[in-house]
């Protein structure tokens, strides 16, 4: 009798342990996120409210200066990683995350709706959720003579006045390194980068910084996105500030999101990819971020009618960017530090 006791103890443990466990892996586990400062908040609350509503899942983002130290953060963190997606890592840093094989391909729910011109991954590890022109603005009550072409940027009455990002550290920084490229090709860029460096107040580490020292007005122009004086419109109801479209062309960034390798939140974060291209996510894309939604058919609301628009798109081939972009941010470096 004790021993037949003891083996149905020993069952009841034997379930006991069977059952707690199953709970612990069915137990959702929180998402983590990861993305840059100026992901808007509206964004990020939005994530957190429709997963919370919809699936009782708890959203976690943590935020990085710029897309550099993001990045950075990832590679660190790459054989034990912390972050189920990233969310704003463009196109130009694709070749980095892909030589250092951070992400694992998915193709998101309504794909097929989002401009083929926009995926710059055949293999679907990062998918493009907004895009956007990186080009100069201008504060039009602080400059009465305005440049028309980049060359034009060289001139001595702008002596001090530009701002850009370093695009060591920042993805527009990087972008707006590749137009300079796109535009004097590789023999004459480092050139242009010599003359400009006279006419620059500053190389902010960041976008963040490089526009807050914009608005508060220590310089009047700054590198930023064609899309930005729609922010001043929709909420300072002001068109002060103003998309500077040079030699009638621009850059186009196309920002991404991916699922870390590894995660350990596959499910989770195959909800989290498929919501960035829902109608409803994208439509709020423009008043929020202030870049263009990647899906045809959101329709862009009013005050984008002063956001900047481009003739000529100016992007290099992507393998390209791929092959070279290492030795021309050195190369870069060299010439600023000179």
């Amino acid at each position: 009798m004790r021993h037949l006791l003891r083996f149905l103890l020993s069952i009841i443990l034997v379930v006991v342990i069977l059952v707690v466990g199953g709970c612990k892996k069915e137990s959702p586990k929180n998402l983590m996120v990861y993305t840059y400062s100026s992901f808007s908040v509206k964004l990020t609350d939005n994530i957190k409210n429709h997963f919370k509503t919809k699936y009782n899942l708890a959203v976690d983002f943590k935020s990085f200066s710029d897309t550099g130290p993001l990045f950075n953060q990832l590679l660190q963190e790459k054989n034990n990683p912390v972050a189920d997606v990233v969310i704003g890592l463009d196109s130009s840093y694709f070749a980095k995350a892909l030589k250092a094989d951070l992400f694992q391909p998915y193709q998101p729910a309504n794909l097929s709706l989002v401009n083929k011109d926009l995926i710059f991954d055949p293999e679907y590890r990062l998918i493009p959720f907004d895009y956007g022109y990186v080009l100069f603005n201008y504060d039009s009550q602080k400059l009465d003579s305005l440049p028309k072409t980049h060359r034009d940027l060289l001139q001595p009455q702008f002596k001090k006045k530009i701002i850009i990002s370093n695009p060591l550290t920042s993805s527009p920084g990087q972008v707006f390194l590749l137009t300079t490229i796109a535009l004097y090709g590789e023999d004459g860029y480092l050139d242009y980068w010599r003359q400009l460096k006279a006419n620059l107040l500053t190389i902010a580490p960041g976008w963040d910084e490089a526009y807050g020292m914009y608005t508060n007005g220590e310089a009047p122009i700054v590198l930023s996105y064609g899309t930005s004086p729609a922010y001043h419109l929709l909420y300072e109801n002001t068109e002060r500030y103003q998309a500077l479209i040079l030699d009638d062309a621009a850059y186009a960034q196309i920002e991404g999101a991916g699922i870390i390798k590894n995660s350990a939140n596959l499910t989770n974060a195959k909800l989290l990819m498929d919501y960035l291209l829902s109608a409803e996510f994208q439509t709020l894309i423009p008043e929020n971020q202030f870049m263009y939604p990647v899906r045809s058919d959101v329709t862009l609301p009013e005050s984008f009618r002063i956001a900047a628009k481009v003739d000529k798109i100016l992007n290099l081939p992507l393998d390209k960017v791929t092959a070279n972009l290492e030795r021309w941010l050195q190369e870069w470096e060299q010439v600023i530090n000179e």
